[in-house]
């Protein structure tokens, strides 16, 4: 299937130097069985914030799949050059409506509105545009252990990070075939 992506900073050599177990962290991983690059569904936000004599905008892009990722907060919109179309069969669903995104892209902005002193605002109106309605990032997925007890470490392909245990359960639930709420993933040290 051909989707379109944000453009990944992160190539199979550097998501292998990245993911590869050394030291101690080989020993409680067990050894790294191999990587994959996978697309999680996201969708983009024009959120706009008015108030007397403020006004403001910003991009915020939610996860379709479950909605417990970390949004991607931009402060323009993504010029043309950084998204591309990749071929792939290696893709979660989106399983959000489009109302459940637009939710937590307003969720977030009040978060961070009440953050960073929401007593300041008199009357905040706030409104969230759908400005792409879907698109995909990319991330890196290895896989460690033995046969019979695989684990997984996530890295967001962009950012080039390794994730913590939300993108793990989201991504294991995926692989499995089971809903994520029903995904029980040990916690690591």
């Amino acid at each position: 299937m051909t989707i379109c992506t944000l453009q990944g900073r992160t190539e199979y050599e550097l998501a292998l130097r990245k993911l590869g177990a050394s030291g101690v962290n080989r020993w409680l991983r067990g050894p790294l069985r191999g990587i994959a690059e996978i697309y999680i569904p996201y969708r983009l936000y024009k959120v706009t914030l008015d108030d007397r004599q403020v006004r403001s905008a910003r991009y915020y892009a939610v996860d379709a799949a479950a909605g417990t990722l970390d949004p991607y907060e931009f402060v323009i919109l993504p010029e043309p050059e950084a998204w591309v179309e990749v071929q792939t069969r290696n893709l979660h669903p989106a399983r959000l409506s489009e109302n459940e995104t637009r939710k937590l892209a307003l969720d977030k902005v009040r978060r961070l509105l009440f953050s960073r002193g929401f007593f300041r605002l008199v009357n905040p109106q706030i409104t969230a545009e759908l400005v792409k309605p879907e698109f995909y990032v990319p991330y890196w997925v290895g896989f460690y252990g033995n046969e019979q007890n695989v684990r997984i470490t996530v890295m967001d392909g962009v950012r080039q990070t390794i994730e913590g245990s939300k993108a793990r359960q989201l991504v294991q639930a995926w692989l499995l075939g089971v809903p994520q709420a029903n995904v029980c993933v040990a916690a690591r040290p």
